[in-house]
């Protein structure tokens, strides 16, 4: 009886040691995967994985090569220098003698210039009247406004101590442009932009010297309709006569004022604006490979689930 116990207790221990063996002998989780399964699945699948990438690569390139071709012309403006102020100085000095100040130097004038060149009603006036903007709402006339808002936005002015890539940060200019749909439209778009802002800018200064001057007239010729006797007593009507003679000789029409002068004339681009479709490739060329790599990985654990 006492040798059936224990063989039974022996029974009993070697079936528990062959359950521990059991369990020790595991093997990890059909569900993990490893590095190197990873790369044994992507390697297997790497036609597909290619065709994917390649289909995201030529879908992205179409794209780029469809976009519209923009061509942008620059110029690059800075101040006048002293001997092309002179005869503004002289004129100014003339007008001193008449206690009539201007007060305006390279800065100022500059200034005035760049900020009749961003106003957006000048360069609405100025482009609905051009060629290039009648073409472009020949055939579409009921979207004209979105066009003239189009291309105002294609008209830019730069500051060179704003930008950060400029290695020139001890000089001050400006860089004007303007982008169109050829280069020629780009250059003749720009150029004449820049004239045009000139003219108003030599039509505004020449009339706020005109009424500088009108004014001092109308007082020497209050003077001289008094006979002298003005508000102040002491003036000398002669000397009022002639101010009022030396004034009215002065023709403004002779003088003619540039506000700015060329770094680098409106050019004529030679390639185009690139909307940065090497890069816009490159994105869609890795899209297409995380996709495809998603795309085999779901494929494998699909059919791995399937299997019996």
């Amino acid at each position: 009886m006492s040798d059936q116990k224990i063989q039974n207790v022996l029974c009993h221990q070697k079936k528990h040691s062959n359950m521990s063996e059991n369990t020790l002998d595991l093997k990890p989780s059909t569900d993990e995967i490893d590095l190197i399964d990873l790369l044994a699945i992507f390697f297997k699948n790497k036609v597909k994985i290619f065709f994917i990438t390649i289909f995201f690569v030529i879908v992205s390139a179409l794209i780029c090569y469809k976009l519209p071709e923009k061509w942008t012309s620059k110029a690059i403006i800075t101040y006048i220098d002293d001997n092309q102020l002179q005869p503004f100085e002289l004129l100014s000095y003339k007008l001193k003698l008449f206690d009539i100040s201007l007060n305006f130097d390279q800065k100022n004038l500059l200034s005035l210039f760049i900020q009749l060149f961003n106003s957006n009603v000048l360069k609405e006036k100025y482009l609905v009247n051009t060629s290039y903007f009648q073409k472009l709402i020949k055939d579409h006339p009921e979207n004209r406004n979105q066009f003239m808002l189009d291309i105002i936005k294609n008209i830019h002015i730069e500051y060179s101590k704003s930008n950060k890539e400029n290695d020139f940060k001890g000089y001050v200019f400006y860089t004007l442009s303007y982008s169109a749909d050829t280069a020629k439209d780009a250059q003749n778009l720009l150029n004449g932009y820049i004239n045009y802002i000139s003219a108003i800018f030599d039509e505004k200064l020449n009339n706020k010297i005109t009424n500088k001057i009108n004014i001092k007239k109308s007082v020497l010729s209050f003077i001289i309709d008094n006979k002298g006797k003005s508000i102040n007593d002491d003036v000398n009507l002669p000397m009022a006569k002639l101010q009022l003679e030396k004034l009215q000789s002065i023709k403004l029409s002779d003088i003619k004022i540039i506000p700015f002068e060329y770094l680098q004339k409106p050019n004529e681009p030679v390639k185009k604006d690139s909307p940065q479709s090497a890069f816009i490739i490159l994105l869609s060329g890795m899209a297409g490979l995380m996709v495809s790599m998603f795309y085999v990985l779901v494929q494998h654990y699909l059919s791995q689930r399937n299997k019996p």
